[in-house]
């Protein structure tokens, strides 16, 4: 990837990392926003080299926090969304406001939407940070279980629970969609000698989605989604 940042960087980490996240606040058509967030993290990845700032391992705080928990799901979610991505321009919002993006529409587009606000949450915990430290020292991990799948399934529906019940009480703007990815691809599994377990998540899923419904009303819309489908929405019947 070719990256052309048309303001100079001073090779001081703590000066660039301000120009760097207003550049991941760019607006940037929703068809392009993965190669945006790519972008986003090959700065932070070379800026930040050789520099008190590098992750030890894959880390997830600061700046690369934002990239792997708000800008790529935000990515996922416009390629898997969105009919006419062209006609989309995402913004992302750095700060503790009540939203993490702004969704405009082109004049004359074919992809009008109700959603205008973006709030992005994913369902990944300490026991996955603790995972990637450890694939960092020793690339692949052994488990001698046929139940490990399932466990981190169901961690991964309570926390589903957990985020519902804080997004449920905080207000947020009008036309706020909540987007809750679940990023269970960032491992790669194969199971030996055993069958892979059958865990049905678009239904699991959508059953804490449906528990919840009532106490949603402050969202327009949510999705429950990885990089790959969207597990379930609902849509406030206001």
């Amino acid at each position: 990837m070719v990256i052309t940042l048309n303001v100079p960087l001073s090779g001081n980490w703590e000066e660039d990392k301000a120009i760097i996240v207003r550049a991941a606040g760019q607006p940037t058509p929703a068809d392009e926003y993965f190669t945006h967030a790519t972008a986003i993290k090959g700065l932070f990845d070379y800026r930040t080299y050789d520099t008190p700032a590098q992750p030890n391992h894959p880390q997830r705080k600061g700046l690369l926090r934002k990239v792997h928990d708000e800008l790529y799901p935000i990515a996922h979610f416009a390629k898997l969304y969105f009919t006419c991505p062209k006609n989309v321009v995402v913004q992302w919002i750095d700060g503790n406001q009540q939203h993490d993006a702004i969704v405009e529409y082109r004049a004359g587009g074919s992809n009008q939407s109700d959603i205008r606000y973006l709030e992005v949450t994913t369902l990944q915990g300490k026991e996955d940070a603790d995972e990637l430290e450890k694939l960092s020292k020793d690339p692949i991990s052994t488990t001698v279980s046929s139940n490990t799948a399932q466990e981190k399934h169901d961690r991964k529906i309570d926390q589903l629970r957990n985020i519902l019940n804080k997004k449920a009480a905080i207000v947020y703007p009008d036309k706020t969609a909540l987007l809750v990815y679940t990023d269970e691809n960032r491992f790669r599994y194969f199971h030996f000698g055993m069958s892979a377990p059958e865990i049905n998540k678009k239904a699991d899923y959508e059953a804490v989605l449906h528990e919840f419904e009532l106490s949603l009303q402050n969202f327009s819309r949510v999705f429950i989604f990885s990089n790959s489908e969207i597990y379930c929405a609902w849509t406030n019947p206001k």
